[in-house]
């Protein structure tokens, strides 16, 4: 397991996703969501993942494991972050993918997922400087958006900013230095029990259907 997925679900994700939220779709095109995981994704993952229907009401009392075992499986394993060689670019990537405009919103639209972490990883290795250019590309497509005026606090403040009670994803690669190439070791995996368990259980079903 990667130990960089812990640090992003409990220091980003989960902080700055919250509870339920239902805002026009003109504002948030996922529309329902709850703990951050949209109507949509709940409808297709919910049967596979844990054989009970994907609809609203069910989504209303989606679980923190649950939550979590969707984040891992359809988010960080489904596009390959774990094989992203950069701790600090493996988070923006996930929070790209996450949050809308995925490989495409950092400049890498073009080729399979295979090929494009190849390309990150690659230019990674060349380019000390590329997770700041990345973090740049990745305001750039944010602030191209039709709804970045009334979400603007909230993606700045998540990318770079922070707020008085929440890390940003900047703040958290400076804090735990994390803009290298080399393996992070020592991350204490909060909840790694409850992700063994959910793991453990749905992801052949997720394998499968994939």
């Amino acid at each position: 397991m990667d130990s960089l997925f812990n640090m992003w679900y409990t220091h980003i994700l989960t902080p700055w996703e919250g509870g339920i939220a239902d805002r026009p779709l003109i504002d948030d095109p996922g529309g329902f969501t709850n703990r951050g995981v949209t109507i949509k994704v709940w409808r297709e993952q919910a049967p596979k993942l844990f054989g009970i229907v994907g609809t609203e009401a069910t989504l209303r009392k989606i679980t923190k494991e649950q939550a979590l075992t969707i984040a891992y499986l359809t988010y960080w394993k489904f596009y390959g972050i774990d094989k992203i060689n950069n701790p600090a670019i493996k988070i923006l990537v996930a929070e790209s993918v996450w949050g809308g405009g995925g490989f495409k919103s950092l400049g890498y639209g073009t080729g399979t997922t295979s090929q494009r972490i190849a390309k990150i990883n690659a230019d990674s290795t060349k380019n000390p400087k590329l997770f700041d250019q990345l973090v740049q590309k990745r305001l750039t497509y944010l602030r191209s958006l039709s709804n970045y005026p009334v979400n603007e606090n909230g993606w700045e403040n998540r990318v770079w900013k922070g707020d008085s009670k929440r890390m940003s994803l900047t703040q958290l690669v400076a804090k735990y230095k994390l803009n290298t190439v080399a393996k992070v070791a020592g991350i204490s995996l909060l909840g790694v029990t409850a992700l063994f368990f959910w793991v453990g259980q749905f992801g052949n079903a997720m394998q499968n259907s994939l």
